[in-house]
């Protein structure tokens, strides 16, 4: 029985029907690595545009957070799993997942300067 990371156990998960399954989308810091990777692009740097994402982000993204959950699916297949019927509700899920990766602005720790 695999353990899974603490940062999984504590992201609130978004549901994410495809293939006839219910998928938990969970964005860490280790999936937008890996997606980096796949993609060149720089995702936290703002490379990106998150409203309108190319579709080689779209497909990276999703094939990296549905592993985690156990999908064995290629990097192929997950593009064939995305289709003009259900674009929207991916990319919708998969933004709605990285939003909820990200702390809330209460519990976001500030940098504090020292006097010189």
């Amino acid at each position: 029985m695999s353990r899974k990371p603490i940062t999984e156990k504590l992201i609130r998960k978004v549901e994410l029907k495809l293939d006839g399954k219910v998928w938990p989308l969970v964005v860490t810091h280790n999936v937008l690595i890996e997606c980096e990777e796949l993609t060149g692009l720089n995702l936290i740097a703002g490379d990106v545009n998150l409203r309108r994402p190319s579709a080689k982000l779209v497909r990276a993204l999703l094939y990296v957070v549905l592993r985690r959950p156990g999908a064995k699916y290629t990097l192929e297949q997950v593009g064939d799993l995305i289709n003009p019927e259900n674009i929207v509700m991916v990319q919708e899920g998969l933004l709605t997942a990285w939003a909820a990766s990200m702390p809330a602005p209460d519990d976001t720790e500030r940098p504090t300067t020292a006097a010189a």
